[in-house]
């Protein structure tokens, strides 16, 4: 009689065991996937930055490149950066007087986000 109730609570804590231990395999799992995300949100967000500096010292450079051929002369113009924004310069008396980054089209989030309104 002894012997089965032994049995039975053996069983009982191999089960309880296993489970912790699946549980923590899926915890690990998740975190591991949530990291793996994360990872990539941040490669694609350093990219456009990257990609924005990139674009913003190319105009930047080719405004010296400008105004150095026309060797400081009194000028206003203005240098596309990308397909939003440009680069307004002016030069008065010798010296850079607005060095000026504008939008030239609305702002839209880029973001597949689903976003979700409550409404009374």
């Amino acid at each position: 009689m002894e012997h089965k109730k032994r049995e039975s609570r053996a069983i009982i804590n191999i089960g309880t065991s296993l489970m912790v231990v699946i549980l923590i395999g899926l915890a690990f799992a998740v975190i591991a996937a949530l990291t793996i995300s994360s990872s990539h949100n941040n490669y694609s967000l350093s990219k456009k930055l990257a990609d924005h500096t990139d674009e913003y010292y190319a105009a930047s450079n080719e405004a010296y490149d400008r105004i150095a051929k026309t060797d400081w002369a009194d000028q206003e113009f203005q240098i596309d950066i990308n397909d939003n924004q440009v680069l307004n310069v002016q030069v008065s008396d010798g010296q850079i007087s607005k060095w000026q980054v504008e939008n030239t089209s609305d702002w839209e989030a880029d973001s597949s986000q689903p976003v979700i309104t409550i409404m009374d």
